[in-house]
């Protein structure tokens, strides 16, 4: 009896000893670590011969020219933002092109994911509390999409970041409406469509949240929500000049390239892949200018055909359709070591429906309605256009919060049943 009780205490001691802030030290450093050696030993094979190949190109070719291009190194582009492409070129200039190039921002992204989970952490004490946070941080740290994100040469890693420090900034600004934190809003967000211009319109939702809450004094509210445009717009200003200058005098604000995710769009109950032959015939020329004129001439005449002709079936894509494929379909486009396609889509699927749970019990919350815009903002506007596994991994995260509030709530629910059940049998034996 005597030997039990050292060992209890000894127990209850390495249990308080295990305070939130080490056991997330201790997932953060031991996740980067694993990540890092995933580099080290297959990084070469996230190699997709996709938009991968061009940002690596328009990285060389902007640190060699000065010039920012994508797809043909002759011509100035407009079709994509320029953030990730001088973020690789930044690198670029430290190590040259190449292999070594491309493994080192395998490993900056790990970094960056990395620090994207302490800030998630952050702002999930906010969000559903200290303990379910750090749940919540565990799950999205072992979601294997992630893993597969910071490996492949995408913009998600990065617009993770900024997805997660916009949020941070719209709760700050919400709880200090004071003119630092508008200028903080207003650099992010200018930031963040820098890197992934989908994000633009979703700061002026959480305007018209706060103003529908009417918990900062109009006027205030009026000068933070100025400031923070005011930044935005000089932020943006060198980008839209630059634009009209190399488009001949077109007005553009964020990038011209909606017409081929417009047009990928428009196939009802299907994903691009599997229509790839049919892809190469659309386009008679190279030109990227001419090409994005005739998808979106395309994708009108294919949605008002089809919304003419098979109603039902165009109406079942463009909602039902489209919201499943953007949130049900996972990105694993390719394997992690030891990691089979079930059990990463099983792990989807068990984030997905814990998430959408403790969403649902919280979505009064006022912090919980912010992220419920930012959820179904960026879910319309891919149901518009493309539904797409990989533009909405950066997302996951945020639900795998409300995944760790959930699984915490059901253990302590379990544990006041247990609770109960020990203290009837007692109260009978008694």
């Amino acid at each position: 009896m005597a030997s039990q009780q050292p060992a209890a205490s000894r127990l209850s001691g390495v249990r308080r000893s295990l305070t939130p802030g080490r056991v997330l030290g201790a997932v953060l450093m031991g996740t980067l670590l694993l990540k890092v050696l995933l580099v080290l030993l297959h990084g070469t094979y996230y190699d997709y011969q996709s938009d991968d190949r061009g940002y690596l190109e328009s990285a060389r070719v902007l640190l060699e020219t000065g010039r920012f291009t994508y797809n043909d190194p002759s011509k100035p582009t407009v079709f994509i933002t320029p953030a990730y492409p001088g973020f690789l070129a930044s690198l670029m200039l430290l190590t040259g092109p190449g292999e070594l190039h491309e493994q080192t921002v395998r490993i900056v992204q790990a970094i960056l994911v990395t620090v994207s989970l302490y800030l998630l952490y952050r702002l999930g004490r906010r969000l559903v509390g200290e303990r379910a946070a750090l749940w919540g941080t565990v799950l999205a740290a072992f979601y294997p999409p992630l893993w597969l994100m910071s490996n492949m040469l995408f913009t998600e890693s990065l617009f993770l970041l900024m997805v997660l420090l916009l949020l941070g900034a719209a709760f700050r600004a919400e709880d200090r409406p004071t003119a630092g934190s508008a200028v903080l809003f207003g650099l992010l967000w200018a930031a963040a469509v820098y890197v992934r211009p989908t994000i633009a319109l979703w700061p002026g939702l959480f305007f018209l949240l706060l103003l529908v809450r009417r918990r900062i004094p109009w006027r205030r509210l009026a000068a933070c929500g100025a400031i923070a445009s005011l930044l935005f717009v000089l932020c943006l200003s060198p980008w839209w000049v630059r634009n009209y200058q190399v488009s001949g005098g077109d007005f553009i604000p964020l990038t011209k390239s909606s017409g081929n995710p417009l047009l990928l769009g428009t196939f009802p109950w299907t994903v691009p892949a599997l229509f790839m032959e049919e892809q190469k015939t659309w386009h008679p020329t190279d030109d990227l200018w001419v090409n994005d004129e005739l998808d979106t001439q395309m994708a009108k005449e294919r949605i008002a055909e089809g919304f003419r002709e098979h109603f039902f079936l165009y109406l079942s894509w463009y909602t039902v359709g489209k919201f499943l494929l953007f949130w049900g379909d996972v990105f694993y486009w390719m394997k992690l070591p030891g990691v089979p396609l079930p059990v990463a889509v099983l792990y989807h699927y068990v984030l997905l429906a814990l998430g959408a749970a403790g969403l649902w019990r919280r979505r009064r919350e006022s912090g919980t309605v912010a992220v419920l815009t930012l959820l179904g903002y960026m879910s319309l506007l891919h149901m518009v256009y493309l539904a797409h596994s990989r533009y909405s991994v950066p997302l996951l995260p945020l639900l795998a919060l409300y995944a760790g509030a959930e699984l915490l709530r059901r253990k302590q629910q379990r544990n006041r049943k247990k609770q109960q059940g020990e203290e009837q049998a007692a109260s009978l034996d008694a």
